[in-house]
């Protein structure tokens, strides 16, 4: 990699996190959680793995 080339990276990096930090959605969004955010409790549920036999047919 020539050092142009990781200088021009490591710029583009370099503007892309301040943008992230520094961005104008920054000034619309609050920094700490609100507490509706917490009002109800978060349940997840997922589905039942399958049995490992039924995904190898040799272990059968």
């Amino acid at each position: 990699m020539s050092k142009q080339l990781a200088v021009s990276a490591a710029f583009s990096i370099l503007m892309m996190a301040t943008y992230v930090l520094f961005g104008a959605h920054l000034a619309r969004e609050a920094l700490a959680p609100t507490d509706a955010a917490f009002a109800s409790p978060l349940e997840i549920s997922a589905p039942e793995l399958p049995r490992p036999s039924s995904l190898l047919p040799i272990a059968r």
